[in-house]
């Protein structure tokens, strides 16, 4: 029939959502502000989510599939888990305005498979039981944590942590802080030494017991 409306699927919803959350932030997102985006009811979207929480949960395993997040097929388990830690980073560099909302969904089915493989080749690098529970933690605080501190409300955020810097007086802060090209440049070299220290880390544990 000439004018109806197209049936959006759960996918679409999700994309929808993506460039929702990227163009205006996560907290303008609601059932009824997609839906009049997208010229449907609010209810159109319950078919699919139960709630905004379910609907966040569909974007950022879109976000995932569009930013090519994963784990190389090749590689040792440290080079592998690094460039999983690196390809979320440039995933939420490209969409900031979800470096936030990720720390709420820990464990949950957008990222449950990450947490699996994780502690897969964790396992391979000779951790088990508490060490490897130990490794991981380590891990993700620090990969989901860096993200959240780095992207959100990017660039205000990088320009007051900028202007921060300049007031402490070091000599070494003021030449980080002279532009923001050479604050991003800082925190990206740092995200590199942080995250293989803590690889040097685990594979250490490897072969060491953690009292309990």
């Amino acid at each position: 029939m000439a004018g109806r409306k197209p049936i959006l699927t759960r996918e679409a919803y999700a994309d929808a959502s993506l460039k929702f959350i990227d163009q205006y932030g996560y907290d303008a997102l609601t059932m009824r502000s997609l839906g009049e985006a997208l010229g449907v009811h609010a209810t159109a979207l319950y078919r699919h989510f139960r709630n905004k929480k379910e609907l966040i949960e569909a974007v950022l395993m879109r976000m995932f599939e569009v930013e090519n997040v994963g784990i190389p097929e090749s590689g040792s388990p440290r080079e592998r888990l690094l460039a999983l830690m690196k390809s979320l980073r440039r995933a939420f560099s490209r969409h900031t305005n979800l470096a936030l909302p990720n720390l709420t969904l820990h464990d949950e089915q957008a990222t449950a498979e990450f947490v699996r493989a994780s502690l897969s080749l964790l396992g391979e690098m000779g951790l088990e039981g508490r060490q490897l529970m130990i490794a991981y933690q380590m891990l993700e605080t620090f990969s989901v944590g860096s993200n959240a501190y780095d992207w959100v409300d990017y660039p205000k955020s990088l320009e007051n942590k900028r202007q921060g810097r300049r007031l402490v007086g070091h000599p070494a802060a003021d030449q980080a802080a002279r532009s923001l090209a050479s604050m991003r440049k800082l925190n990206e070299e740092t995200f590199e030494v942080a995250a293989n220290a803590l690889l040097d880390a685990c594979e250490s544990m490897g072969h060491k017991k953690i009292p309990r």
